[in-house]
């Protein structure tokens, strides 16, 4: 039990705010995703982001054990509040609004932090392995979950190869970041998604 304040005999209030903890987590996570957005993955270290943050080493290997982890969470960190999968509409619509966050997701700081981390997991095994199981899997199960509802519908065909449709919704938009540094803007990637849609739909009538 908490004791009396010796002057006015009522116990003390908590100060407003988040714990501290809660703010030194918080605030690792916003270092680490500065540092995203400036540098490549081998120029950063867990030392750079801890003095960034005004956190000792110690600290942030509280809650990551390694780097990678670490600059996977800062992106999901800022990924979870942009990229939002919605509840209520068609599973159709819902994907393509979906869709639609992503490619607005891959402009400006934010497609600079993907494209350094897709392309830093090609010869890191273990952001590789941390990216696939943390990143992408639970990301992935979620969509196809919808593309499942779709199905059951009737608005997607049941013999539908999913992964495919899938692929060929956002390679386009893979292609413009990684390779052709092109600007992705709303209209391409409701283009992309309809084109993808019609044809899927056509393939079904001609079957």
């Amino acid at each position: 039990m908490s004791e009396l304040d010796a002057e006015t005999g009522l116990k003390p209030t908590r100060s407003a705010g988040r714990p501290r903890s809660e703010a030194s987590r918080a605030s690792i996570l916003d270092s680490a995703y500065s540092f995203l957005r400036r540098f490549p993955i081998s120029g950063i270290s867990t030392i750079h982001i801890a003095r960034e943050a005004r956190v000792s080493t110690a600290t942030v290997y509280r809650w990551w054990s390694t780097k990678e982890a670490l600059l996977l969470d800062a992106l999901l960190h800022t990924a979870d509040h942009e990229l939002v999968l919605k509840c209520e509409g068609s599973p159709l619509e819902r994907l393509k609004e979906y869709v639609l966050q992503v490619g607005r997701f891959f402009t400006g700081e934010n497609g600079i932090v993907v494209a350094r981390l897709l392309t830093a997991i090609q010869d890191n095994p273990v952001l590789r392995k941390e990216f696939l199981e943390r990143v992408y899997s639970p990301r992935d199960k979620e969509i196809r979950a919808i593309v499942n509802e779709a199905i059951k519908q009737g608005d997607l065909p049941a013999e539908l190869k999913i992964s495919v449709f899938l692929d060929s919704i956002v390679g386009p938009l893979l292609a413009r970041l990684l390779i052709r540094h092109e600007r992705i803007d709303e209209s391409f990637v409701a283009d992309v998604f309809e084109h993808v849609l019609a044809g899927t739909r056509a393939q079904r009538v001609t079957e």
